[in-house]
């Protein structure tokens, strides 16, 4: 989501230079998505589970990109000093045998982030997802297909890597 909006912002730089306010716009924006994510979290009553879940969620992600970089510069030693070959994930698949313990380290960071039991993110996932099951079931069905989301492209990663 991040690498997104910054392809947005560069996207759309000359646009934002000639509309000044459309900037200050975009802070607008997402300062009411903050707050308004920030206040149901009061309401549900589980603003100690979002902050686990932020704390879990930075540490298994930060685990995932320090796994990718390292895949990348191993990958450096195959194909050459290329940056369009070494971050290529259609040529990475088999890397298991060659660096088995990042293959590990990146699986436990996936089964994480995924929330499965008994990994640390799952236990506020779950909290979060059964608190929003019984406010309101619409934000409960986006969460769950948001994690289903998740599981699918993080071990889409996985596989097409090792």
């Amino acid at each position: 989501m991040v690498a997104a909006g910054n392809f947005f912002v560069a996207r759309l730089l000359n646009l934002l230079r000639v509309i000044p306010y459309l900037m200050y716009l975009i802070s607008v924006i997402g300062i009411i998505k903050v707050l308004s994510g920030a206040s149901l979290a009061l309401v549900w009553g589980i603003i100690e589970a979002l902050y686990i879940h932020f704390i879990t969620h930075a540490y298994f992600k930060a685990l995932l990109f320090l796994g990718s970089g390292s895949i990348i510069h191993s990958m450096e030693t195959i194909v050459g000093y290329s940056p369009a070959k070494s971050q290529n994930m259609g040529l990475m698949g088999g890397l298991r045998k060659h660096i088995p313990i990042r293959k590990i380290t990146f699986l436990l960071g996936t089964l994480s982030l995924c929330g499965i039991p008994p990994l640390a993110c799952f236990w506020s996932k779950d909290k979060i997802l059964n608190k929003s099951w019984l406010y309101l079931q619409i934000f409960a069905i986006i969460a769950w297909a948001t994690t289903g989301l998740t599981s699918f492209y993080m071990f889409q990663i996985y596989l097409l890597t090792f």
